[in-house]
């Protein structure tokens, strides 16, 4: 069935076209996440809960 209904061809071109468009998606992904922005509290809030809390662990 399956032979039957595709040829080696298009599964190839499938198979490329498939892992351009995850290469081209990673390398967009890549670039914006490159320039290393800073997502903060915006200037209106003034709630403590926002505060970033850093844990102490204990260590042995």
């Amino acid at each position: 069935m399956f032979r039957e209904s595709y040829d080696l061809s298009m599964i190839i071109s499938a198979v490329v076209t498939f892992m351009v468009i995850v290469l081209a998606i990673r390398f967009v992904l890549y670039l914006a996440n490159r320039k290393g922005s800073q997502i903060q509290k915006p200037d209106w809030v003034e709630d403590e809960r926002f505060e970033v809390q850093t844990k102490k662990g204990k260590r042995k």
